[in-house]
């Protein structure tokens, strides 16, 4: 599903310019080709940066997931648009895609003979994901040695954005986007209201925060915060929203985030100093899980697309960023609705 492009390998023995640091010119200085990639690490890797820690990953636009039934059995589209990857890195597909499920599983038996096993008939989910890659175009000649094969005669001059399309038989990491959304849902819990019940204070309401954060390792998606009693008898004052909301965001940024969120750079942001721990981050983004009925058809690793059940696409865990001018207009109507 993927535009085609095969990337070249990296050089062995060669060191990853580093993103935290960019050329200081002194006049005189003679400029190298490492000069020029390390200004370029510095730059994107500055853009990466701000794009992951200030908005988030997520489909920006477009993307929309598409499932028919063809003579070739069903088949997967994904239209045209944008995203951001968990690595702050912009993601452009374009053209449409397809994939027919027949083919994947016609080309990944062994893979899936290992997921389902037995029964003979069962589901085997599938985690669709999109994920940015580069490519190598306008080869141009360069200088080098005499008596060199045609290959080493030319080379790349440019590197064209590109995008990567597949199937996984296991679901990405995505642990900010999962916490996120159990974050929001712990405080959803909270009871902003003038009635009778328990008002905790400004420091009672912040540890409440901090003893719900289960403590996991591995984190588990899905269970990061408890939830449910005592935590629905909590009431907040109107007048107070604003300062235990405050406090929550607080805590959230300098103590919860940095467990679930991969501090980029990956290299120490000091002239010394060791780097700090913290997760790994997933390369592509998650687009939906495919839920692929399938049955063995033969002895041995003879799966096929199960016809007489439906395949169903689940977009639930999908991550989804809102753009600022829609946030804009969604908090200045007061959600007010038929009031």
């Amino acid at each position: 599903m993927s535009a085609g492009f095969a990337q070249l390998a990296a050089a062995t023995g060669v060191a990853l310019p580093d993103p935290s640091k960019h050329v200081n010119y002194t006049l005189g200085m003679l400029l190298g080709v490492d000069d020029f990639n390390q200004e370029f690490a510095y730059l994107s890797g500055r853009d990466k940066w701000m794009a992951r820690d200030v908005v988030g990953y997520g489909t920006l636009c477009g993307m929309k997931l598409s499932l028919d039934s063809t003579a070739q059995g069903p088949r997967i589209s994904v239209s045209c648009g944008t995203a951001l990857s968990p690595r702050g890195q912009l993601i452009c597909l374009h053209p449409a895609q397809c994939a027919f499920l027949k083919d994947w599983l016609a080309a990944n038996q062994a893979a899936v003979f290992g997921a389902v096993g037995s029964p003979p008939g069962s589901v085997l989910n599938l985690w669709l994901v999109v994920c940015y890659r580069h490519c190598p175009v306008d080869p141009v000649p360069i200088a080098g040695e005499p008596c060199r094969s045609a290959a080493d005669l030319m080379a790349p001059s440019r590197l064209v954005d590109d995008f990567r399309l597949e199937f996984r038989l296991v679901a990405p990491e995505q642990q900010e986007e999962d916490a996120v959304r159990d974050f929001v849902a712990w405080l959803d819990q909270i009871q902003v209201t003038d009635a009778p019940g328990y008002f905790p204070t400004l420091d009672q309401f912040v540890s409440a925060l901090r003893a719900a954060l289960v403590p996991a390792s591995p984190l588990d998606a899905g269970a990061y915060f408890q939830t449910g009693s005592p935590l629905t008898g909590i009431h907040v004052h109107p007048a107070q929203v604003g300062d235990y909301l405050r406090a929550a965001f607080r805590i959230w940024v300098t103590e919860i985030r940095p467990l679930f969120h991969a501090i980029t750079p990956p290299q120490a942001c000091a002239c010394t100093g060791d780097l700090p721990a913290a997760p790994p981050a997933d390369e592509c983004l998650l687009l939906a899980e495919v839920e692929v009925p399938v049955i063995n058809i033969g002895p041995g690793q003879n799966w096929v697309v199960d016809d007489k059940n439906p395949v169903a696409i689940d977009e639930s865990r999908r991550p989804i960023l809102l753009h600022t001018r829609m946030l804009q207009e969604w908090i200045q109507s007061g959600l007010v609705g038929g009031v």
